[in-house]
């Protein structure tokens, strides 16, 4: 486990006592020690801490470690997390500054699911997870433990956490599509992911199918310990993130990963669902 001190110029008196931010992220550490990251999720949380106006630490660990952080560490908060029932009143939510589109199914392209599959579509194209994975020999998918997938998605995923049919996987420190090598490796059949987050030359060798469960668009948050010293945190990383919702270049880098057929459609959802917080 490794943290990076970053200093900041000081925009408010902070109070000698207060407890300091720590922001714990499941990316990799040298991702923060470029001045502007390449990888978007990681450089729309630099845009946010630069109008933070006082100190904090950056911690990298895993989804699980910064679940128990936050749960027991004063200051503590975590990036790019969607809100979920279970988890409404564990934690305190800042304001949203990421919104992602559909989870997808994501299978090689020859795999043999891929044709069962397309039998098992609506009119619109999807695929019920739930009729999915209760078929009587249904496909192994990989998902990771303590991530979010939706509100719809999560408690189906729940009910069969004990079958064969969901492999789960232990996050560990990683970006976006950590599951993918065991589904290009042939290890399991399926996997769930943003489709945006995938490199185009991973999405070439994948078939992607949109679930009948999945929300079609939803909003990323910094999710924080539920005590008063970080409630007057939660405050001031709040006016950071509004900072940069302010500013010009927070919306092409907001639908910076969507194609560019479906950014008009992507900045409707932000600006509808963003006040329904």
């Amino acid at each position: 486990m490794r943290r990076i001190l970053l200093s900041l110029s000081w925009l408010v008196l902070w109070p000698v006592h207060a407890a300091e931010l720590l922001l714990m992220s499941m990316s990799p550490a040298e991702l923060y020690q470029a001045q502007h990251s390449t990888y978007l999720p990681v450089a729309m949380v630099q845009q946010v801490l630069r109008y933070y106006p006082a100190p904090y630490k950056i911690e990298t660990v895993s989804l699980n470690r910064a679940l128990a952080g936050m749960r027991s560490t004063e200051g503590a908060c975590v990036s790019g997390v969607r809100k979920s029932a279970a988890r409404q009143d564990e934690f305190l939510y800042s304001e949203p500054y990421v919104i992602a589109p559909d989870i997808r199914l994501l299978l090689k392209t020859d795999s043999p699911w891929v044709s069962r599959l397309k039998t098992m579509q609506d009119k619109d194209g999807r695929v019920s997870l739930a009729r999915l994975l209760a078929l009587t020999h249904p496909p192994v998918l990989v998902t990771e433990d303590g991530r979010t997938y939706g509100a719809t998605i999560d408690p189906i995923l729940s009910a069969h956490r004990k079958s064969k049919a969901v492999y789960i996987r232990t996050s560990k420190v990683s970006r976006f599509g950590e599951t993918l090598p065991m589904l290009t490796k042939g290890f399991v059949d399926m996997a769930l992911e943003y489709s945006v987050a995938i490199t185009p030359q991973e999405l070439s060798q994948l078939q992607t199918f949109k679930l009948l469960e999945a929300d079609p668009f939803a909003l990323a948050f910094f999710a924080c310990n539920r005590d008063a010293e970080t409630a007057e945190i939660l405050q001031l990383l709040d006016r950071a993130i509004l900072t940069f919702r302010n500013k010009p270049e927070f919306q092409s880098m907001l639908l910076e990963p969507f194609p560019p057929a479906e950014r008009a459609e992507a900045w409707q959802a932000w600006l509808r669902l963003k006040g329904r917080r």
